[in-house]
């Protein structure tokens, strides 16, 4: 471990991309998980939920598989946490048990039943950011070891996605000549000359 790193510890808040289309539970969910420091986005539909995970950052998403009537579009969410390495837990009542088990080879991490009461799913969420798993554990992990401020972790997340200078620009809501400072700071404190060294760092082939 060198001077620039410290010991990885589970972060004590996390971003919560929440997919429900009840209104009640949604609400109350979001409600439940904001009293126990976590920062929840709250999302009735595919499309809204699917925009937010492609520009927005999040540490795990929970999803209703069916966020329209006789439509499983949840299960296309789980496919895309999957895609940017972000842990997914599924919501699902008895009678979708058996739909929500094919979300789980689509690369969900848990399956949680409803109803249930929030500590059920604050131990959940518990496992998952102390036993951080895949892509974005793995991130997480270089991110914390590194000693990077919040404002550099937050570009370096985006920088991770794939986007330009000018994407991050305009999501971070910064200049483009900010997000060039802090791409340069990044990369001296992971001792990289560019992008793709940063992301072979950080998940190599």
């Amino acid at each position: 471990m060198t001077a620039r790193q410290t010991a990885y510890q589970a972060p004590k808040t996390a971003k919560i991309l929440i997919a429900e289309d009840e209104e009640l539970v949604g609400h109350s969910l979001r409600k439940d998980l904001e009293k126990r420091n976590y920062e929840a986005d709250w999302f009735k539909t595919f499309e809204d939920a699917a925009k937010a995970l492609r520009d927005r950052d999040y540490h795990v998403i929970l999803v209703d598989i069916f966020l329209r009537l006789q439509k499983a579009d949840g299960l296309e969410l789980v496919k895309l946490a999957k895609d940017f390495g972000i842990p997914c837990i599924i919501m699902t009542s008895a009678l979708d048990l058996e739909v929500a088990k094919s979300g789980v080879n689509l690369g969900a991490d848990h399956i949680i039943e409803k109803p249930f009461e929030t500590d059920a799913l604050t131990k959940v969420l518990t496992d998952i950011f102390e036993n951080p798993r895949g892509l974005i554990g793995r991130r997480d992990r270089y991110l914390a070891l590194h000693q990077l401020t919040d404002k550099e972790k937050e570009l370096c997340r985006l920088i991770l996605k794939g986007l330009t200078n000018q994407e991050i620009a305009d999501i971070s809501e910064s200049s483009l000549g900010t997000v060039k400072f802090y791409s340069s700071q990044i990369f001296d404190k992971f001792q990289v000359k560019n992008r793709a060294e940063l992301f072979n760092l950080i998940f190599p082939t």
